[in-house]
């Protein structure tokens, strides 16, 4: 009966042990996570990333793992490794569906990648459960923006730049590029006029106006607020958009002069020669254009595409067709 009693007294025990232990596990866990937070703060992706395999060796609670992963995966981010941060972030979604963390950072990583498809149900699983978030906003409204759907991208860009109240000039030039897009010329010069509140200096806010003008028609005011553009950033772009506002404004001979301007700083320059064979073209004189084309032949895709148009050869007549 004796040599029965210690085996009794240790089975009786035996819960009470296992909780000291389980202590034990969980405090390392806690420690090793401290760890991973403060080498996060410092930036020390490395260490977060070693420090993990001791974390997880210990068996740490969920709890414990959801900090963790936030960790884990803005470090793989950061350290070139989208493949693993994403998959990470999945796994993340699957056992914290409620931690809007790891949903955004997945849709963000989408984003950046093309993948704007599948940046949208992540983003609106983020904003289900925060209206307001704005980088969830923001980063809806730029996959929609990407994807076409510039009256959705609309909603999310208004809302953004409202809980901003309107002083992040970046995220309204993002906003007043998505209007002209659309052709909304209203809230284009909208957030133009709110824009140049925010950032004064910059010569975006005139030459969306000019380009608000362009687009109802009223060339002569694009013409003065690309004037008024270049005043703020003289730059050979924005010399060159004038000169075609002055083109479609029915002004050939002004149009000529100013691309002669930049063909006499940069001989040959594409858009500068497109500008002077089309002003050519419509003073009558298509023989002097065509070289201007051929030299805009070299531009971009619009640009080139523009020129070929005017030099391809026109069509011969059909066999047996009648001439009037």
């Amino acid at each position: 009966m004796k040599a029965l009693l210690p085996a009794a007294l240790l089975l009786a025990a035996a819960p009470a042990a296992a909780g000291l232990f389980g202590r034990g596990a969980e405090e390392r866990s806690a420690a090793a996570l401290a760890d991973m937070r403060a080498s996060y703060a410092a930036g020390d992706c490395v260490r977060v990333l070693s420090a993990s395999d001791l974390f997880f060796s210990e068996k740490p609670s969920a709890g414990l793992r959801e900090e963790a992963y936030g960790y884990m995966g803005r470090c793989y981010e950061r350290e070139g490794l989208p493949d693993k941060a994403i998959s990470l972030y999945k796994l993340a979604i699957g056992l914290y569906p409620d931690d809007g963390l790891f949903a955004f950072r997945l849709a963000s990583i989408y984003n950046a990648s093309g993948f704007h498809e599948n940046a949208v149900p992540l983003f609106r699983k983020v904003l289900a459960g925060k209206p307001d978030d704005i980088g969830a906003g923001l980063g809806l409204a730029r996959a929609y923006a990407a994807l076409g759907f510039y009256g959705r991208a609309k909603n999310y860009y208004s809302r953004v730049v409202v809980l901003q109240d309107f002083s992040d000039a970046a995220v309204l030039k993002e906003y007043a590029a998505c209007m002209l897009k659309k052709r909304d010329w209203g809230e284009a010069l909208f957030i133009a006029g709110k824009g140049s509140e925010a950032a004064p200096a910059s010569s975006y806010w005139k030459l969306a106006e000019a380009r608000v003008a362009a687009g109802k028609g009223d060339y002569y005011k694009a013409i003065a607020a690309s004037e008024a553009a270049i005043k703020l950033e003289p730059s050979r772009r924005l010399r060159l958009e004038r000169a075609l506002y002055l083109l479609l404004a029915g002004l050939p001979r002004r149009a000529m002069e100013a691309a002669d301007a930049e063909l006499a700083a940069a001989p040959g320059d594409p858009l500068a020669s497109e500008v002077k064979g089309m002003a050519l073209r419509l003073l009558g004189r298509p023989a002097e254009a065509e070289p201007y084309f051929r030299a805009a032949l070299k531009g971009g895709p619009f640009t080139a595409g523009i020129a070929g148009a005017f030099l391809a050869p026109k069509a011969a007549p059909k066999e047996g067709a009648c001439s009037k």
